[in-house]
C-alpha cells in the first residue's frame, strides 16, 4: 500500500516528464526550458526544482522512460518469436520503427548525446542495449544459428551498429523514415546473414 503523499508525488513526477517529453520531442533538448515544462504541466517552476536537479536531470528522467518501453517491446518480438532468428529479426525491425516515431528517436538518439553528455549517453545505452543483444547473440547460438560461438565483443560491436542506425533515423526528416528504414533494415538482415553463414 502505498500513501496518499507518495501517490501525489509519483503524479507529480509524472505529469512532469510527460509535459517534459513532449516538449524534448517537438522543440528539442536546447529549445525547451524548465518554465516552458513547468507551464505545460500546470504547475510552477518550484515544482520542477523539487523533483528534478535542473533541466538534464529531467531528461533523463524522459530518457530513461523512453528507453524502458521500448525495450519491453523488444523483449515481447523476441519472447513471442517460433525461434531465436525470427526473434532477432523482429525485435530489429521493431527497434528501428521505434527510431521512426516522434519520441523515442527524437529524444534518444537526437537529443541523447547532447543532453546527457557523450559518456553518460554511452553508459545509459549500454545499460539498456548490452543485455539484450547479449540475449539474441546467446540465443542464436544455442539455435545453432552461429557460423561460430559469439565473442566477447560482439554485443559491443553490434550495440554501436544499433547506435548509429537509431542515430541516423532519429536526426533523419521524417520524409526519409521509410526509405532509410528499409535500407538499415536490409543492411543488418546481410549482417545477420553473415552471421549465420556455414563456411
Amino acid at each position: 500500500m502505498t500513501s496518499p503523499r507518495a501517490e501525489a508525488t509519483a503524479a507529480t513526477r509524472a505529469g512532469l516528464v510527460e509535459a517534459a517529453t513532449e516538449l524534448f520531442a517537438a522543440r528539442g533538448f536546447a529549445e525547451t526550458s524548465i518554465d516552458d515544462v513547468a507551464a505545460v504541466a500546470g504547475m510552477t517552476k518550484g515544482a520542477v526544482y523539487h523533483h528534478f536537479a535542473g533541466k538534464a536531470a529531467l531528461f533523463e528522467a524522459v530518457f530513461s522512460a523512453q528507453e524502458t518501453a521500448v525495450h519491453e517491446r523488444l523483449g515481447a518480438a523476441l519472447d513471442s518469436a517460433p525461434d531465436q532468428l525470427t526473434g532477432a529479426r523482429a525485435a530489429l525491425t521493431t527497434f528501428l520503427e521505434a527510431c521512426t516515431e516522434p519520441t523515442y528517436g527524437p529524444i534518444v538518439f537526437r537529443d541523447g548525446p547532447l543532453a546527457l553528455g557523450w559518456q553518460r549517453w554511452q553508459e545509459c545505452e549500454r545499460d539498456y542495449a548490452y543485455a539484450l543483444i547479449a540475449r539474441v547473440l546467446e540465443g542464436l547460438a544455442r539455435e545453432g544459428h552461429l557460423a561460430r560461438p559469439p565473442g566477447a565483443s560482439y554485443p559491443a560491436v553490434v550495440l554501436g551498429m544499433l547506435s548509429s542506425a537509431g542515430q541516423l533515423l532519429g536526426q533523419a526528416p521524417p520524409a526519409q523514415h521509410a526509405a532509410l528504414r528499409e535500407e538499415l533494415l536490409g543492411f543488418f538482415d546481410q549482417v545477420l546473414a553473415g552471421l549465420t553463414a556455414r563456411t
